[in-house]
């Protein structure tokens, strides 16, 4: 899986790990594994686990599945380099930032993802869940069963 998306910096050890347990799920009963991770050269962290295979839902064949690696590499969508740095000019704007209500652009999420939908005045974060509906920081609601998070409360 590294391979196939590159260099995602600290979520590479995880990917590492999802990527084991989708190619090796089968042979994994039983077996340690060491996970070793490495900032700017002043700190690092090492680890290990025993992976048993329990019962389902905790079997590593239904984590794999779960997983689902090879539908989820599948489905990327692919951006020319402007639409990308338009995106990412857009994050750096917003960094920090408060008051603002996202485009709420869900289109790519998969369903069931959360998303920012606004930072209000306090630096407040909430979020919803696609496919839920969504109530907007004027509290009109965009559907039926409205929720917010405001920073997993």
């Amino acid at each position: 899986m590294p391979k196939q998306v590159g260099n995602m910096y600290t979520a590479s050890l995880y990917a590492a790990l999802a990527s084991v347990i989708h190619n090796k799920h089968d042979t994994l009963g039983g077996q340690r594994i060491v996970m070793f991770s490495y900032g700017s050269g002043l700190a690092s962290s090492m680890f290990s686990f025993k992976l048993n295979d329990g019962q389902h839902p905790f079997s590593l064949s239904n984590i794999a599945s779960v997983l689902n690696v090879a539908e989820k590499l599948e489905a990327r969508h692919e951006f020319p380099p402007k639409k990308f740095i338009e995106t990412m000019q857009l994050m750096e704007h917003r960094y920090g930032a408060k008051d603002f209500v996202t485009t709420k652009d869900t289109s790519l999420l998969s369903r069931d993802t959360f998303y920012l939908t606004h930072v209000d005045s306090m630096y407040r974060r909430f979020y919803a869940k696609k496919g839920a509906a969504v109530t907007s920081p004027a509290g009109k609601v965009a559907g039926l069963n409205a929720s917010f998070l405001a920073n997993g409360h």
